[in-house]
């Protein structure tokens, strides 16, 4: 299912001071860097098929919600310029989410990360108070590291210029090339 504007329940968003090519570098560099989306309440992503950037990519999570940790198994939908969209198929199916990458006017890139449902259902349960203050707190999480994760690679310690840009496109390369 492609994601309608109708079909998102929650989200949420910040911005980067990184062009919009170094975001989705990143991205597609966490096969090789899960690391780089581990935090206090999420494990980071375990690939059981392909790579990030390949539509049909299977990964599993282990993330904690109230404290209870829960591991949450997704498939790759759709990869475009911009976005990244994958599927929820357990424990709950139904449950989509999207990374959106846009530019912003002052030149830095926002990050977006909507969830939704497929149907009536999924969305009602994401609306439930308690399923909803959790995931809202959990994709919070999510996007402020992420987007201090990609701050911290592409901006400190000289490396404004693109250096990890560089090796993280050669690692795609030859990754792709295998």
């Amino acid at each position: 299912m492609v994601p309608t504007e109708n079909s998102g329940v929650l989200y949420a968003e910040e911005v980067v001071a990184i062009s919009p090519q170094q975001a989705r570098e990143w991205f597609l560099a966490l096969g090789q860097h899960p690391e780089r989306y581990r935090f206090e309440t999420h494990e980071g992503f375990s690939f059981t098929k392909g790579s990030f950037g390949e539509v049909g990519a299977r990964f599993d999570t282990r993330e904690a919600f109230w404290g209870l940790r829960v591991k949450l198994r997704f498939e790759l939908t759709e990869v475009s310029e911009t976005a990244f969209v994958f599927r929820q198929y357990a424990p709950i199916p139904g449950i989509w989410g999207e990374f959106r990458i846009r530019q912003t006017e002052e030149g830095e890139t926002r990050i977006r990360l909507t969830i939704g449902g497929e149907n009536w259902l999924t969305r009602a349960f994401l609306r439930l108070p308690g399923v909803r203050t959790a995931v809202k707190r959990q994709i919070e999480r999510e996007v402020a590291h992420i987007t201090r994760s990609m701050a911290e690679l592409y901006t400190q310690g000289g490396h404004a210029n693109g250096d990890h840009l560089e090796s993280d496109q050669q690692e795609i390369k030859d990754r792709d090339e295998r």
